[in-house]
């Protein structure tokens, strides 16, 4: 279990830096804000995934768990506020990329 933490733990640093890279890549607001929700959502699970099976202990497992709930839950909610106030505000996609 020890080695399946840091593979994901990997997986998941991995994830959230390339994620980071391509945010300064992209050209358009809403390409870039698809690839923070998905840096947020799925690259923070999956390293939150690899602390849970790495540091399996009944007062971390309950901390973490908590902690996976509510960024599952609040982090597409908020990104999708960011891209609806963005929307209302005027902000265009850009038709070619």
């Amino acid at each position: 279990m020890d080695m399946l933490g840091t593979i994901l733990i990997i997986i998941g640093i991995a994830f959230i830096l390339f994620g980071a890279i391509s945010i300064l890549l992209l050209p358009d607001f809403y390409i870039r804000l698809l690839v923070c929700s998905q840096i947020d959502t799925v690259g923070f699970l999956i390293l939150l995934v690899g602390i849970l099976t790495k540091y399996f202990n009944d007062i971390y497992r309950t901390k973490i768990l908590f902690i996976m709930i509510i960024a599952f839950t609040i982090n597409p909610i908020s990104n999708y506020a960011i891209g609806r106030s963005a929307y209302l505000r005027g902000e265009e996609p850009k038709k070619e990329i």
